[in-house]
C-alpha cells in the first residue's frame, strides 16, 4: 500500500514598482516677430499659468505629479506622469508525492511554479498601474492643451500689437475675448 507525502510551500514577493508615461505635442506659434521675442511673449503668458522659466524651457509640476515642460523656441509641449507602488504578494501551494525520494524534487518544482505565478501577478499589477497612469495622463493632457492654446493665442495677440506699433501709429484696437478675434487699425 502506497503512502502519499504532502508538500506545502510558501513564497512571498515584494517589489517596488515605478511606471512613467509621457506624451509630446506641438503648439503652433506664428512667426509674427523674431523667434526669441515670440518665446519671451509665450513665457510671460505661461508664467501667469504657474510655469517657471528655465532658459528656453518653461516648467510646471501640478499637485498630482504631472510635469509639463514647454520648449519656448521649438514649440513642443511634453507632459509626463509617474506613479509608484509597493507590491507584496504571498501565496501557498500544496502537492503530494507517493515516493519519499521524489519529495525534494517536487518541492523545488512547486516553489518554481509558485515564484513564476507571483512574478506574473506582480507584472499584471505593474501593467494595471501603467494603464492608470496613461488614462490619467490623457485626461490631464486635454486640460493642459486648452490652457496652453489660450496662452499661445494671447502671446500671438501681444505680438500682433507690437508688430502693428512697428508699422505705424495704432488708431484702434478691438478684442473679442470670447471668439479670440483681434482687430487693429494702424495709420502708416
Amino acid at each position: 500500500m502506497s503512502r502519499s507525502y504532502r508538500i506545502s510551500v510558501s513564497e512571498t514577493l515584494r517589489r517596488h514598482v515605478k511606471v512613467e508615461d509621457g506624451v509630446q505635442t506641438q503648439v503652433e506659434l506664428l512667426a509674427i516677430l523674431p523667434v526669441q521675442r515670440m518665446a519671451e511673449l509665450l513665457a510671460a503668458e505661461l508664467e501667469q499659468l504657474g510655469f517657471e522659466r528655465d532658459g528656453q524651457l518653461a516648467r510646471r509640476t501640478d499637485e498630482d505629479g504631472t510635469e509639463v515642460t514647454v520648449d519656448l523656441e521649438q514649440g513642443t509641449v511634453t507632459v509626463r506622469l509617474a506613479a509608484e507602488a509597493d507590491v507584496e504578494l504571498e501565496r501557498k501551494r500544496t502537492g503530494s508525492v507517493y515516493d519519499r525520494k521524489q519529495q525534494a524534487g517536487a518541492e523545488q518544482q512547486l516553489r518554481r511554479q509558485l515564484r513564476e505565478d507571483l512574478e506574473r501577478q506582480a507584472d499584471a499589477r505593474q501593467e494595471e498601474l501603467r494603464e492608470e497612469v496613461t488614462q490619467q495622463l490623457e485626461r490631464k493632457l486635454r486640460d493642459i492643451q486648452q490652457a496652453i492654446d489660450k496662452a499661445v493665442n494671447r502671446a500671438s495677440a501681444s505680438a500682433l500689437k507690437e508688430k502693428a506699433a512697428q508699422l505705424g501709429e495704432i488708431e484702434e484696437i478691438s478684442e473679442d475675448t470670447e471668439t479670440g478675434s483681434l482687430t487693429i487699425r494702424v495709420r502708416v
